[in-house]
């Protein structure tokens, strides 16, 4: 656990420390209601696998903050899930891109998840991507450490805010 800490907060500093400190995201909003998919590359027990499938998701900015409520159905193994985030944004210099990272913390079960969105432009109608890398010995159905490297593409479909399931604790 300390090894995975130490990894979080070395790539939060990297984050910071590359966008200048606690840059201000309050001239853009991601704010509201997204669809898109996601396409994973996956490894379970050492059998990779690969797949695609709708999303939806639900984002709240706050000042330099983000909270996201992602839903998406596994078709696979476990039916509807859902993992929620908390990260932060910044804009350029200009007011034109809009870039950041977020990291899981909560879901239908445990896993680790750190991600990076691309820096996006700051106009409508708004899209983002993102890509991951996600963890978790604990999936249900499924035995040993299943690893991912995900990339998200999200259209906003609605500014209006949405409402979140709250974090979890921090130690997931």
């Amino acid at each position: 656990m300390t090894s995975k800490l130490f990894l979080t907060q070395t790539v939060i500093a990297i984050f910071v420390a590359a966008h200048g400190g606690a840059a201000n995201a309050e001239g853009f909003s991601l704010t509201g209601q997204y669809e898109g998919r996601y396409a994973c590359d996956s490894t379970t027990g050492g059998v990779p696998s690969s797949w695609s499938d709708p999303m939806s998701a639900g984002i709240v900015q706050d000042g330099d903050s983000i909270s996201i409520d992602l839903r998406y159905t596994d078709k696979q193994e476990l039916g509807a899930e859902y993992s929620l985030y908390s990260g932060s944004v910044v804009l350029n210099p200009e007011g034109t891109l809009i870039s950041g990272y977020f990291e899981a913390c909560g879901g239908t079960f445990p896993s680790k998840e750190l991600a990076r969105i691309f820096p996006a432009a700051a106009n409508t109608p708004f899209s983002f991507s993102v890509t991951s890398v996600w963890a978790s010995d604990q999936v249900p159905n499924l035995p040993g450490l299943t690893v991912q490297t995900c990339t998200w593409s999200l259209q906003r479909v609605s500014t209006e805010t949405p409402t979140l399931r709250p974090c979890e604790t921090a130690d997931r």
